[in-house]
């Protein structure tokens, strides 16, 4: 019987969004275990399945295909979002968490805020509301667009997702008007609720 060889399998090289994530997986939040201490808490363990990028997943174990998918899978959105994949300016916060920490930031949300993904990661998600160079704690809140800064405050405590202008602030302090897009999920086999959020630059 004739035998098809089969090709040797290469893995691809991690590429820069990749690599960030990977850094990424080292996080360690207040107040979570540390690493090894319950294996239970992480989805991923690095190294399980080398088809698995690790740029796939966010410092806490999560899949960002799946949470992607559950975007664009949600039963009656109240917006639509249009294509939209990983090379969308994109956040994802622990909504059960104190503060709503970012556990999770991309390259091109980098690119457009300034920040470093360390430097995001961990962080209330509006310390984009005010320039962190001259207001570092996220309580302190400038006036510009204050009733849209009320809204999405709203629309995260009752979980419902929302799409508005904001003003924000870039790392250098430079003020630009953020569409964003913030939809609540769950991902399956996973009681943690998750705040996905779209940014776009529109000035």
């Amino acid at each position: 019987m004739f035998a098809i060889p089969k090709a040797p399998i290469t893995v691809p090289s991690m590429n820069s969004w990749e690599s960030h994530a990977m850094a990424a997986l080292q996080h360690n939040f207040a107040g979570e275990a540390s690493a090894g201490a319950d294996k239970k808490q992480s989805r991923f363990q690095p190294g399980q399945d080398p088809v698995i990028y690790p740029g796939l997943y966010g410092p806490s174990g999560i899949d960002i295909m799946s949470v992607l998918f559950s975007v664009f899978a949600r039963p009656n959105p109240t917006f639509e979002l249009g294509p939209v994949d990983c090379s969308a300016a994109l956040t994802v916060s622990n909504l059960d968490l104190p503060g709503n920490p970012i556990i999770y930031a991309n390259d091109a949300f980098s690119k457009l805020t300034g920040y470093t993904i360390k430097e995001v990661v961990g962080k209330d998600p509006r310390f984009l509301h005010s320039p962190q160079s001259l207001y570092p704690s996220p309580d302190h809140l400038l006036d510009d667009h204050g009733d849209a800064i009320r809204k999405l405050d709203q629309a995260v405590a009752a979980r419902n997702e929302i799409q508005l202008y904001i003003t924000n602030y870039k790392k250098n302090g430079q003020k630009f008007t953020n569409l964003v897009s913030m939809i609540p999920i769950r991902l399956p086999k996973d009681e943690t609720q998750y705040a996905v959020g779209f940014h776009v630059a529109s000035d």
